[in-house]
Formats: C-alpha cells, sequence, structure tokens
C-alpha cells in the first residue's frame, strides 16, 4: 500500500499494481481450483464442500476485492471505499471535519502501525496499516502535509 499524489488536488491510498497483479494471479488460480472442487463433489473421494467453499471464497476475495482511500482538495473530502466487484462500504468524509492525522502502534502481538484520521468529535477513522514504524512515520506526514492538517507520532493517545 502507498500514498500517491495524482495531480495538485487528488491523491490515492492503495496497492501497487505488480503487487495487485501478483495477488489477482495467485487468487485466480485460488478461485479456478474452489470452483473445480464444487463441480467435482458428488464424487466419493472429494473434498467436503465447506473445504471447497472456503478456496472459493478466498480466491473471489483475493481476485476481486480492493481497498482504495481517496483524497480529493477539490471536493474538500477523504473518501474511503472497499468492493467486490460491488461495493461493500463508501464512507465520505468532509475534510472541514478532521482535526488532523495520527500513527500509532497497533495493541496486539505483532507491530503494526496504524494511520488514524481524528475528527473533531475525536473519532478515529483506521485507514492505513504499515509494518515499519519508518514507512508509517513518513506516509502519515505525506498524507498531512498534502491535505495541510497537523500529524501526530506518539505511542499514546493524547489530544491532538
Amino acid at each position: 500500500m502507498y500514498f500517491k499524489e495524482l495531480s495538485s488536488e487528488l491523491a490515492i491510498y492503495r496497492q501497487s499494481r505488480l503487487a495487485r497483479l501478483l495477488l489477482m494471479l495467485l487468487c485466480g488460480f485460488f478461485l479456478f481450483i474452489g470452483l473445480i472442487n464444487v463441480s467435482n463433489s458428488d464424487e466419493a473421494k472429494s473434498l467436503p464442500i465447506w473445504v471447497s467453499g472456503f478456496i472459493c471464497w478466498l480466491g473471489w476475495s483475493g481476485s476481486f476485492g480492493g481497498y482504495v482511500c481517496r483524497f480529493d482538495l477539490a471536493k474538500q473530502t477523504l473518501e474511503l471505499k472497499s468492493s467486490s466487484l460491488y461495493t461493500i462500504f463508501e464512507r465520505v468524509y468532509k475534510l472541514s471535519d478532521i482535526k488532523g492525522f495520527r500513527a500509532i502502534p497497533r495493541k496486539g502481538y505483532t507491530d503494526n502501525y496504524r494511520l488514524y484520521a481524528v475528527l473533531s468529535n475525536d473519532t478515529h477513522i483506521a485507514f492505513a496499516s504499515y509494518k515499519r514504524r519508518g514507512l508509517a512515520v513518513n506516509e502519515c506526514i505525506k498524507i498531512a502535509n498534502f491535505v495541510s492538517k497537523p500529524y501526530e507520532i506518539n505511542i499514546d493517545i493524547a489530544p491532538l
């Protein structure tokens, strides 16, 4: 996942094209195998239908699923959209409602870092996740500078 400025008024956060292509090829293979298993499920030595269904679901999700985050300065909006041949969710936030951006380590057994948009009512909206702290910090700074909002990088959830 990366942040890219498309113009002076539009930027996106999404997967790189190479990563997307490789994921589609791998998951397309899973979908194909799952569909063959479903079509041959009446044989005696076939996989249980729930296993075939899980393989199909995994292939479908990876082949057709996607997530994109758009920053549009002309419309003054932040749009989060997830889809899988159809829209799963689409949320639009006004940039005037966003106080700033925050990079916080995710609590748990893994060292992931999340980027949040902090709304005026102190609601945190997670829109990006990174494995490395340095990358999360750099992307948070780039996003905040593009939108002209303040940013905060810390471990504690202190007021923005």
